[in-house]
């Protein structure tokens, strides 16, 4: 997944002001998401949606790119840098599945969000330390739906009004 940055980097202040100013009156994702819309339209397996979040803010440029796509998962990572493909740049990830998965997620940290909409979700933080990542899961669409970030870059609050905004807003279709 998500391995913890050196604090060289200085990421901690990417994700701040992530609040609850997602409104259900935007309709599409996030601007910074344009330079990938195309190949994400492209890789959507038949059938499927894709939900992005309407604004992610950030005192940094990200830069989005497709990580991994196939007949039963895509996934849209955010990277620090233009370049960026590979985990040690990499500061959250956007995915769907359409493989089985236990549900709802078992763990310790566990912990039931409403999402809006009809749509529960769960927040969950998994890994310890400089390797914990913060997660939002829910299921719409007939998929399983992601949003990751290291733990340290939003609290669950934050994470969660993310979550609910990509919920809530129309998803993208091929």
């Amino acid at each position: 997944m998500i391995k913890r940055f050196s604090r060289k980097v200085g990421l901690a202040v990417l994700l701040v002001g992530i609040s609850g100013a997602f409104t259900a009156t935007s309709a599409a994702p996030d601007p910074l998401f344009e330079p990938v819309m195309d190949e994400i339209r492209q890789e959507l397996p038949e059938g499927w949606q894709f939900r992005l979040p309407p604004n992610i803010p950030s005192e940094s440029e990200l830069y989005p790119f497709i990580s991994e796509a196939s007949d039963t998962r895509l996934v849209v990572s955010l990277g620090i840098t233009p370049d960026c493909a590979a985990a040690d740049c990499t500061i959250g990830m956007i995915g769907a599945t359409s493989e089985e998965a236990d549900w709802p997620p078992a763990g310790n940290s566990v912990t039931s969000v409403d999402l809006g909409a009809g749509v529960e979700g769960y927040h969950m933080v998994r890994g310890e330390g400089d390797a914990s990542n913060r997660l939002v899961m829910w299921q719409q669409d007939g998929l399983t739906y992601a949003i990751v970030t290291l733990a340290d870059l939003a609290p669950e609050e934050q994470l969660v009004a993310i979550a609910r905004s990509m919920a809530t807003e129309a998803p993208i279709t091929p």
